[in-house]
């Protein structure tokens, strides 16, 4: 692959023992990752959350009462991947092994994978995958008249990240171990659907309506009635449509159950008021 300008962005933990990330962006567009190539604000929002609060611990407790030693986190539309990354030093630092599956797009895999390879975490195995909701639901996305322009620019959707308190640089450095996969030749996700996932990440990615469906019914897939005691999943998206929204919520809770995360709950540091976490849990087969 040619040389490409990418930006860097640091990302600092609060425990300053953690080794602080440094995430690869695409601003010029070269890669053709689309909205996946930048860092979005709900993500740092997120990630500050997640330091903050038990629920990685949770998940380790409840994993090793199911006699598991390796903890198993799967992240839909990772982009660059900061969430994911995040959480593997989070739990590299505390000694709890894990599985880590980042997901997305074809197109978006190849920056995906770099930041991978930039930021590893020592007892917790990264994978990137490219990871098809239509295929995995069922479910075919609605019909529209003309798709977003994913090369377009989508900053009226969303600020870039102004509070992650970073620096950003230039580098030419060759994309090493390219991702090269593509959607004709993506894996069959049978291995991940049949996964017990302890966590499932799904950070600003009901931003376009008409996946509603076929997310919703991947989310279905991934966290079964069987294992709705110890199975999680946070969704985390900054308001632009909120009706619209809303009616991702409305579809996602006749399979689940979810409670807001409130502001105290949250690094107060880093929130908004129009970036919204939701803590959700599979219904159990008798409801």
């Amino acid at each position: 692959m040619d040389k490409v300008d990418l930006s860097s962005r640091e990302y600092d933990f609060n425990n300053y023992s953690i080794e602080p990330l440094e995430i690869y962006e695409d601003p010029s567009g070269l890669l053709h990752g689309g909205v996946g190539s930048t860092v979005w604000d709900t993500a740092i929002v997120l990630s500050k959350y997640l330091e903050k609060s038990n629920i990685l611990a949770t998940s380790s407790a409840t994993a090793s009462r199911s006699k598991r030693t390796t903890l198993n986190i799967l992240e839909l539309g990772s982009g660059t991947g900061l969430v994911g990354l995040a959480v593997a030093r989070m739990l590299s630092a505390t000694g709890q092994k894990a599985r880590i599956v980042l997901t997305d797009k074809a197109n978006v895999l190849p920056l995906l994978q770099r930041n991978m390879e930039k930021n590893p975490a020592e007892g917790v195995e990264l994978e990137a995958r490219v990871l098809d909701w239509e295929a995995v639901s069922g479910v075919k996305a609605k019909a529209v008249a003309k798709a977003p322009d994913s090369e377009a620019d989508l900053s009226s959707s969303g600020a870039t990240v102004s509070a992650a308190e970073s620096e950003a640089i230039t580098t030419s450095e060759p994309l090493s171990s390219p991702v090269t996969t593509t959607a004709a030749e993506a894996p069959k996700a049978d291995d991940i659907v049949s996964t017990e996932w302890d966590l499932v990440i799904l950070s600003d990615c009901i931003w376009f309506p008409v996946l509603y469906a076929p997310l919703s019914g991947t989310l279905t897939r991934l966290l079964r009635p069987e294992t709705a005691s110890s199975s999680k999943l946070i969704v985390a998206f900054e308001k632009r449509n909120f009706s619209e929204e809303m009616e991702f919520f409305a579809t996602l809770g006749k399979s689940f159950t979810f409670r807001d995360v409130k502001p105290e709950e949250q690094d107060p540091n880093y929130q908004s008021d129009d970036i919204f976490l939701f803590l959700c849990q599979r219904r159990p087969l008798d409801h």
